[in-house]
């Protein structure tokens, strides 16, 4: 592993424009609307598991309730983290804008353990969710440093070794690599006595395979990893919400138009009546309570949600596998270049077509004696499954009404980690985070506490 070329670690707001860019910008704006809104369909007569509970469709759009969430710090010190890693792909020139990492890190004025939480499914390191993580964590002691998942285009252009994220081992390599080197690069003055991992959706898989990881290098020396809400299968959980996008919305570009066309009133006069027009987590929460009815409505917003993240991520990995699915190998997309011949093709793509179209010819080209199967058992927990049953170390959060798993995948998690797993009655997915039971049992699970619900 080579050290990075320079860390960036005052506090300070990088220009708008450099901050807030994707090489798909427009889909943060437009698109995520769309994923409040309304899809009026017929309801799937054997649907994942979560999706046919009402209430776990809308606890995974709306969270915890601010009454219900863990006592928090009024104040938590931030600083953000640049840093430019060597082992990352060449960088193509639409993606300008992520030639570093950014991850952000809050130190104890006190030697004190560091917790390194990793984003969900498509996100940067500083959400909503990681910030009250982050909250949680540093009034408990910790030092905090969040990172983004390597589902992230951010991270996919900064610090990926591939371009062609999905892999569940490559890619937790790589957040490894990454936390290692920005560790080595903190000032002296913070002094770490233990070291933690945690992430929450994919991210929970992603530390697991990270802790795993370091039993053999020993670089960091994780002490414990927590899973919040993880999937069994990234592939399966991902086919379940493609089968949920088409039924809940329609097919690509003219199931969306039609969706925009219905409810840009609703939207429109929300955001009027409101007075502002900032798309950040807070006020999509608070759209989505003003336009969201049915359950429809709810599958609609988490479809669309992830069929977001799984856009940049097919974009990202035909750009640098070269398959030539959406953009042209022989012509990259240039800066300023229009996007909205991309926009309508990707969003008729499916996750399956990400894994035979530049995943799997990728793979098979890069991977020694990879196989389609292979690549399949590799995208599951199961990979690491011998280590999660035989470590007391590595510890389950997650919700009987997750919609990101199945029964079979549920139960898989109960026997797999016996004494170690905490399943709520309720939730769906991520939407009890930071609720005060939950964040107890955190506490208890990190600390090595935790024996357990009484019988």
């Amino acid at each position: 592993m080579h050290a990075p070329e320079q860390v960036t670690d005052a506090c300070r707001a990088s220009p708008s424009g450099c901050r807030r860019a994707r090489a798909l910008a427009v889909f943060g704006g437009t698109a995520l609307l769309l994923a409040l809104a309304h899809a009026a369909a017929a309801a799937d007569p054997d649907p994942p598991t979560g999706l046919a509970d009402p209430a776990a469709l809308r606890a995974t759009v709306y969270g915890t309730p601010p009454q219900d969430i863990a006592p928090l710090p009024q104040t938590v010190p931030l600083q953000e983290i640049d840093i430019r890693l060597p082992w990352a792909r060449p960088l193509p020139k639409v993606l300008w804008f992520d030639a570093r990492l950014r991850c952000w890190f809050s130190a104890q004025d006190k030697p004190a353990p560091l917790a390194i939480v990793i984003a969900g499914t498509g996100s940067d390191g500083n959400t909503a969710k990681l910030a009250l993580l982050r909250a949680v964590l540093y009034a408990d002691g910790y030092h905090v440093l969040t990172m983004p998942s390597p589902t992230f285009p951010g991270f996919i252009a900064a610090a990926s070794s591939t371009g062609v994220a999905g892999d569940l081992v490559q890619d937790s390599q790589d957040l490894y690599h990454a936390a290692a080197a920005i560790i080595a690069h903190l000032p002296k003055r913070v002094r770490i006595t233990d070291v933690d991992i945690l992430g929450y959706s994919l991210g929970g898989a992603h530390a697991a395979v990270v802790k795993a990881l370091d039993a053999k290098e020993g670089t960091l020396r994780i002490r414990r990893a927590v899973m919040i809400n993880p999937p069994v299968s990234l592939f399966d959980s991902m086919r379940r919400l493609d089968r949920l996008f088409t039924r809940s919305i329609g097919d690509g570009a003219q199931g969306l138009d039609a969706l925009y066309r219905r409810v840009y009133v609703r939207l429109a006069n929300y955001f009027r009546a409101a007075d502002q027009v900032r798309i950040e987590d807070a006020n999509l929460m608070a759209a989505a309570g003003a336009v969201l009815r049915t359950d429809q409505d709810f599958q609609a917003a988490v479809a669309l949600t992830f069929r977001i993240a799984l856009v940049n991520v097919f974009y990202a990995g035909d750009l640098y596998a070269g398959t030539g699915v959406v953009t042209d190998p022989a012509h990259p997309p240039q800066p300023g270049d229009s996007t909205d011949a991309v926009v309508q093709k990707l969003f008729g793509m499916t996750f399956d077509d990400y894994f035979e179209r530049v995943f799997l010819p990728y793979y098979l080209a890069h991977k020694g004696g990879a196989t389609r199967e292979s690549l399949l058992a590799e995208s599951r927990l199961q990979v690491i499954g011998d280590t999660l049953r035989a470590s007391p170390d590595y510890y389950v959060l997650t919700n009987s009404d997750d919609l990101i798993l199945d029964p079979q995948e549920l139960q898989w998690l109960r026997t797999t980690f016996v004494g170690r797993i905490k399943v709520y009655d309720h939730g769906g997915h991520l939407g009890n985070l930071g609720e005060r039971d939950q964040m107890e049992d955190l506490r208890r699970m990190l600390a090595g506490q935790w024996a357990g619900d009484a019988p």
